[in-house]
């Protein structure tokens, strides 16, 4: 079945429905796909309408540009907090968005072809399978901002790597290369790039030709979706109390005029 959704160029989230698969591609390439308000709540409506859709059997992530995610638009956020604009974002939109997504019963697939940074790399460790490109690369972010971890990933890293290598990665905001990754169990595979997308499209259409049914089954088994989105609200509670603070401001100020922070522990 083809899709009959209507894609337009300025469209942050295009769709395609062929076959079973739902193919999502993130269409923010100039602002290197970051989660501004518009596309995290795209993102959201399209996780929710997935378990409504029968003809869905699989749903692939992937990416515009040479990035796959780089979190939150920073120029949004400072400008947020400049205006005091939607300062619970996390609590309204960037959880709904990440329960959406663990809550879809299908097999869902990311192809991370660049950076995923922050709720960029929450989003594709939200997946079940993630496909590298060699040049991808994954970084927190979040203790550089000033910041708490968000959108799960205080749950879902740990599970991966275990407890030890994970605070050591969040702590430190430690980058990891795609191969770094595979050697950490962070991705299932890494190739090159026009090879990494090739191979998590035929991932995802083998998984939308298969039972889907037993797929759905053991999903539910393996993933322990609770857990994860209690560990959003968490981390949501801890957002609200660190945007406040000063090293918080310094970060988004510094990141805006392009020098180091200067943190002072308040």
């Amino acid at each position: 079945m083809n899709s009959d959704v209507k894609n337009t160029e300025d469209a942050v989230l295009l769709q395609e429905l062929n076959d079973g698969l739902l193919t999502l591609t993130i269409n923010r390439p100039a602002a290197h796909n970051g989660l501004n308000q518009e596309l995290r709540l795209a993102l959201r409506a399209a996780f929710e309408s997935v378990n409504n859709n029968d003809d869905i059997r699989a749903v692939l992530i992937t990416s515009a540009g040479d990035k796959f995610c780089v979190g939150q638009d920073i120029v949004e956020h400072g400008q947020d907090m400049m205006n005091r604009t939607n300062q619970d974002k996390v609590h309204k939109e960037y959880n709904p968005m990440i329960a959406a997504l663990l809550e879809i019963r299908v097999p869902v697939v990311a192809h991370v072809g660049g950076a995923a940074a922050g709720a960029g790399w929450s989003l594709a460790m939200a997946c079940d399978f993630r496909i590298a490109a060699n040049t991808a690369s994954f970084k927190a972010a979040f203790p550089t901002m000033g910041l708490a971890t968000d959108c799960g990933m205080s749950n879902l890293l740990p599970q991966a790597v275990g407890v030890p290598k994970a605070m050591e990665i969040l702590i430190f905001d430690k980058k990891l290369s795609a191969e770094q990754a595979l050697e950490l169990g962070v991705v299932n595979e890494v190739l090159d790039e026009d090879a990494a997308a090739t191979r998590a499209v035929a991932l995802a259409q083998q998984l939308a030709a298969g039972p889907s049914v037993a797929f759905k089954e053991i999903k539910q088994l393996v993933r322990n979706a609770a857990a994860t989105t209690r560990a959003a609200e968490l981390e949501a509670d801890a957002q609200v109390r660190l945007a406040q603070t000063a090293d918080h401001m310094e970060a988004v100020q510094s990141f805006l005029e392009k020098r180091p922070p200067n943190f002072t522990g308040k």
